[in-house]
């Protein structure tokens, strides 16, 4: 009897999940080519495993291998699986006050992105995502988004007027381009290509990192302007209940790697943006690049967004993240 249950016992320890590798699965959409993918292959897959002496392993599904964005923030948040790879957009309708971080023509240049986000803003803006669920892994970088249409040149917030453009579903972008005069359509990035190249919609807004990676010059886009309207983030986001269930030493340690993907992320985004500028131009698209003060005319016909997100969020909170930009 003795015998029969040290077997059990020493077969119960074996299967038991101190000793078992656990899986820290990451959803993501954007394509295998991207900074985000290659720093997550590159850093915080080997180096999870190895800071957790082998107890935790990560793995990366992307190209929407789990569903569409909305899907994939959705499993994060329950816990199903350990992360989302997103543009900050697809979390806003958890977290609201990230939509502050895409007010229009809010950033002038990636030095501000840094200094803003890496100080108590940002903090706060982790803060928020802890009470809904998400733990902030890192703010990465989507990078500063720019029209593309299949119609004509946009110089001025006039050649907006009437365009159907795709949008993600973040409140402040929508009600920015409909202050612009254009008509919009919340279209899932999987669906975004089809959705130009039949001319459901006349033109779309992104990084230039997506709109080479996604080949959006094939699918009719032959212009593109270099508005900068919005400084996208690419969202680390954690499952707040899953992070929370790991062992504090291991979930230090996990924390750290990502924190140094974060990093790595950023150094390869800003390396790569002439390089995709350069595929887009090879395409025959025609760029036009806005003057200082094309750029403050765009502004000025934005800023009733900046009121009318004072009505959603705290207007402190705009206000702060306003005045820190300046």
């Amino acid at each position: 009897m003795r015998k029969m249950l040290s077997s059990v016992a020493l077969a119960a320890w074996l299967v038991s999940p101190v000793s078992a590798q656990e899986t820290l699965r990451i959803g993501g959409v954007i394509f295998g080519e991207h900074s985000s993918v290659r720093a997550i292959k590159e850093v915080f897959i080997p180096e999870v495993e190895k800071a957790t002496g082998g107890r935790y392993k990560a793995q990366l599904f992307f190209n929407g291998e789990l569903g569409g964005n909305a899907e994939i923030v959705q499993q994060a948040r329950n816990g199903t699986i350990f992360a989302a790879l997103v543009s900050s957009a697809w979390i806003t309708s958890y977290v609201p006050e990230l939509g502050v971080t895409g007010l229009p023509f809010l950033f002038n240049d990636r030095e501000t992105v840094a200094r803003v986000l890496g100080g108590p803003l940002g903090a706060e803006l982790t803060k928020a995502m802890d009470a809904r669920g998400f733990s902030n892994l890192g703010f990465m970088e989507l990078g500063f988004r720019h029209l593309t249409n299949s119609k004509r040149a946009v110089a001025s917030p006039d050649d907006i007027k009437g365009l159907k453009i795709r949008l993600q579903a973040n409140p402040v972008h929508i009600e920015t381009f409909k202050t612009l005069g254009a008509a919009t359509a919340q279209i899932d990035g999987k669906e975004l290509f089809p959705a130009l190249r039949q001319g459901v919609i006349d033109g779309q807004e992104n990084p230039y990192s997506v709109i080479s990676m996604f080949k959006i010059p094939d699918a009719g886009q032959k212009f593109l302007s270099e508005t900068g309207h919005f400084y996208d983030m690419l969202m680390f986001a954690a499952s707040k209940r899953m992070l929370d269930g790991i062992p504090a030493a291991d979930r230090a340690a996990i924390i750290e790697v990502a924190r140094k993907t974060t990093i790595k992320q950023l150094e390869y985004a800003l390396s790569e943006e002439g390089k995709f500028k350069a595929d887009v131009q090879s395409k025959g698209v025609q760029i036009t690049t806005l003057d200082a003060a094309q750029r403050d005319a765009f502004r000025k016909a934005s800023q009733p967004v900046y009121e009318q997100i004072r009505k959603t969020l705290d207007p402190a909170l705009v206000d702060r993240f306003v005045a820190a930009t300046r």
